[in-house]
């Protein structure tokens, strides 16, 4: 979702992990990638979506990404879901 960062004074995009045990492992295994990429890319060069924190908020894991014009869903969706060809990547 987009949200307004006050501390910044920016949007950004907002994931939320739901505190379920299902979900748990998989968000915190993102979470360490997304640090990793974050390390290996201090000046964002890369062509990949940025994490730019993570936090718990009322036991759910939350991350958030620089603001793009669309999600991935939407647009997969708008795609009838057929992937992302090597070009457009």
């Amino acid at each position: 979702m987009k949200v307004y960062d006050h501390k910044r004074g920016v949007n950004l995009a907002l994931k939320i992990i739901r505190n379920q045990k299902k979900f748990e492992y998989q968000a915190t295994i993102e979470v360490k990638i997304l640090k990793l990429l974050k390390k290996k890319d201090p000046k964002e060069e890369n062509n990949v979506i940025h994490m730019k924190d993570s936090f718990i908020f009322r036991k759910h894991i939350c991350i958030t990404f620089e603001l793009m014009s669309i999600n991935l869903y939407e647009f997969l969706k708008a795609n009838n879901f057929n992937g992302i060809s090597l070009g457009l990547i």
